[in-house]
């Protein structure tokens, strides 16, 4: 896919109330997660999976049959990153947000499955009474209610802008720059919500891509994890990330595994 081709500008791209993006690996059978998203979220969506597998030969006719849905084929990323994931779906962030409109952008692991409706409306919800937040999703609070612990990705962090990391001189710059800034917002090393689902405000997820995080090439080069970055530019964009992943709270999502069509 072209990633340039048919950019639109602001009045022209589209309206959405959400747009889902799902990252699928080689080892992803992306079915029961696509089924529980086109089951339960407005039709008012755009669901992009970034594929990193066969998927596309797998089911040919997946966006013949479900017309909002849209396939990207992952960027290559450079073999010295660990991670690689933000670097392989940052283009398919940029395409989505030049294209479209949408209010929210949930961000959603190829296994895992929403189990109910109304995450649209409570995420609206949420995003309205709390104005400084920009993600919600598995935060301070796992999804077994246990408390989360921010240390291994501080670890990962501190090693990179630190003295350690002048090994990757053009990465150690780039994330002090970002860390320095989300630092100055309250961000403290590490914390991060978790990346099986989280939830950007648009706004939020608008202020990361004019600050051109998601077009940074030198990212591959990090051992950090991709919702480790995306909290981390949440907070360098001026936002704040809260609580919602939970196990009593709106963003009801279980890994995945259903006997049955998500309906029932």
């Amino acid at each position: 896919m072209d990633y340039d081709a048919d950019v639109k500008t602001v009045t022209e791209r589209e309206p959405l109330r959400i747009a889902v993006m799902i990252p699928a690996g080689p080892r992803d059978d992306i079915m029961d997660t696509l089924a529980s998203v086109l089951c339960y979220t407005d039709p008012s969506r755009i669901v992009v999976i970034v594929d990193d597998s066969a998927l596309s030969a797998r089911h040919p006719d997946l966006t013949d049959t479900f017309p909002d849905v849209v396939v990207i084929k992952a960027q290559e990323a450079p073999a010295n990153g660990a991670k690689k994931l933000w670097v392989k779906a940052a283009p398919a962030y940029r395409w989505l947000l030049e294209r479209y409109e949408p209010g929210i952008v949930l961000r959603l692991d190829a296994d895992a499955v929403i189990l109910g409706p109304g995450v649209e409306s409570a995420a609206e919800e949420a995003f309205s009474r709390h104005p400084e937040v920009g993600l919600l999703g598995s935060y301070r609070v796992g999804p077994d209610g246990g408390r989360r612990d921010f240390r291994p990705a501080a670890k990962v962090l501190r090693k990179e802008i630190g003295s350690r990391g002048l090994r990757h001189p053009q990465l150690r710059a780039g994330l002090r720059h970002y860390v320095r800034l989300a630092r100055n917002n309250g961000y403290v090393d590490g914390e991060h919500a978790l990346g099986g689902a989280f939830l950007l405000r648009a706004e939020t997820i608008r202020s990361i891509y004019s600050n051109g995080c998601f077009n940074q090439p030198w990212l591959a080069e990090s051992m950090l994890c991709d919702d480790h970055i995306m909290s981390l530019m949440t907070f360098a964009s001026g936002y704040k990330i809260a609580d919602f992943g939970g196990p009593a709270d709106p963003l009801a999502l279980k890994w995945k595994g259903l006997p049955a069509h998500p309906a029932e």
